[in-house]
């Protein structure tokens, strides 16, 4: 389709809105033919995900499947550090003798 055709419904008394939509669409085109000739296999790889979407087949159960596949991993070891933190916490707050609660200790500064 070149530029002709594109144009060829505005006619005389065209609008410039309509004007402005025909400019671009065809700055669009161009953009998507150079990305398609520059780099294909991401062209397809695109258009197929887009179909693959568009067609109905990323349903809210494959799209959370999906999630946890890709997630998965980073969450398992992201709980695993934060209970590993919390018991290391726990284990060194039990090591150590209880202290003495910071008021009384002001008490006594003030007192003497």
């Amino acid at each position: 389709m070149n530029q002709e055709q594109t144009t060829e419904g505005i006619g005389v008394g065209g609008s410039e809105v309509e004007k402005d939509v025909v400019v671009l669409a065809e700055r669009a085109r161009e953009t998507i033919e150079e990305f398609v000739q520059e780099q294909p296999h991401v062209a397809l790889a695109l258009a197929a995900a887009a179909g693959f979407i568009l067609g109905g087949g990323l349903t809210p159960r494959r799209l959370i499947r999906l999630g946890l596949a890709a997630g998965g991993p980073a969450l398992s070891r992201t709980l695993i550090d934060q209970v590993v933190r919390v018991a290391t916490e726990a284990i060194d707050n039990e090591s150590q003798p209880p202290k003495r609660p910071a008021t009384h200790r002001r008490r006594a500064k003030t007192e003497a």
